[in-house]
């Protein structure tokens, strides 16, 4: 069994987490646990209640991230140790961390029930984002094995991994509608309503929202979507599994989900010229997968700076400043995306190369599966 442990605080991590455990579960058991399970009740309120702050105040939500601690105190104990004592009787060994949030449960795991643990210590920024820094220094290597994998490398200027989406290839970039999707993360979060404002009467925009009242707050000519009102990553389906956000437009203050799609926000994407939005890591695994450049917003963090300073690089993606002051050309996004479709070639997906670690960990000692 493979235990992929993600947070949901950022969609930028629990999407890929979804998607990858998916993509396992055609060769392995795979299981995805998801932080804010552990938390109580009112914790994940107050969870809620800051998302709708940073949602707004861009500036609060940048200082929350350069002031980020410990959240281990902030876990319900007895769902941390019913979690262990469930990942000890089924004997859980190996484990996928998205979030260094995980790492004192994963040690506290390997200290007491089992000594063989490997971890993969998912890293899905060019730089190290701030649930990892807080461990980085402190991880107990000799308690379990380790081994970082970086998708995004901004040391070494390259993109080392992808998670596949299950969907086939993108259109062609001048088969796409003529629309741009715009967007703030799974939070809402940057400066993106300012600029869908700014850019409301010269592109179209298809606008990711998170109230049903912005319906049309831009202008009937733009489309809107938004995650299924009420949803959160932290609640499972009838199938008592964690899912991709449910995604849809808003059509006259309705929501209407698309169902028939697994994937819709990113098939959304795929029918786009660019993503205009601040730097996050899933941000790029969209662009990556789609081919869509992206047009970089302000970013949260240094981790997010980075991931522009990367596509830039690479010549995947432009800072919106500079577009805009070359007069919006097009020709230039598809250079973009023609970039991204030759590198990609050289890009490897990590749950299918995932084999070749399994491999190693499984001849080191039974009990891998």
């Amino acid at each position: 069994m493979i235990t992929i442990l993600c947070s949901s605080v950022a969609l930028g991590v629990y999407t890929p987490a979804v998607l990858l455990r998916d993509e396992l579960s055609r060769s392995y058991e795979a299981d995805l646990e998801v932080l804010e399970s552990l938390y109580p009740p009112e914790t994940r309120l107050k969870l809620t209640e800051n998302k709708k702050v940073f949602s707004t105040r861009f500036e609060v939500a940048k200082l929350g991230h350069r002031m980020i601690r410990d959240i281990t105190p902030n876990l319900d104990p007895h769902l941390v140790t019913r979690l262990l004592g469930k990942w000890a009787e089924e004997n859980r060994r190996v484990f996928m961390v998205f979030s260094g949030f995980w790492m004192p449960v994963v040690e506290e795991y390997a200290r007491n029930y089992r000594k063989d643990v490997h971890a993969e210590l998912i890293h899905m920024d060019a730089f190290i984002s701030p649930s990892w820094k807080l461990y980085s220094n402190n991880i107990r290597n000799d308690l379990f094995t380790v081994n970082d994998v970086w998708f995004f490398d901004g040391a070494a200027g390259r993109v080392n991994y992808s998670i596949s989406m299950g969907h086939a290839a993108p259109k062609d970039y001048k088969e796409r509608d003529n629309r741009f999707v715009i967007h703030g993360g799974g939070w809402g979060m940057g400066t993106y309503k300012e600029t869908a404002a700014e850019l409301k009467h010269s592109l179209e925009l298809n606008i990711v929202i998170h109230e049903l009242t912005d319906d049309q707050a831009y202008g009937e000519e733009h489309r809107y979507y938004m995650v299924k009102p009420g949803w959160s990553p932290w609640m499972k389906n009838e199938e008592h599994e964690y899912t991709l956000p449910p995604f849809g437009e808003v059509i006259n203050h309705c929501f209407c989900e698309d169902t028939g799609v697994k994937h819709s926000f990113y098939q959304l994407i795929c029918n786009s010229k660019a993503i205009i939005s601040k730097p996050g890591g899933g941000t790029l695994l969209d662009s990556l997968e789609s081919f869509t450049p992206v047009i970089f917003l302000e970013p949260l963090g240094e981790h997010e700076a980075c991931n522009a300073e990367l596509w830039e690089r690479l010549g995947f993606g432009i800072r919106y400043e500079r577009w805009m002051s070359m007069g919006c050309p097009l020709e230039m996004l598809e250079l973009c995306s023609e970039n991204l479709r030759s590198y990609k070639t050289q890009v490897l997906h990590y749950g299918r190369c995932f084999h070749e670690t399994a491999a190693n960990i499984r001849s080191s000692g039974p009990g891998f599966l």
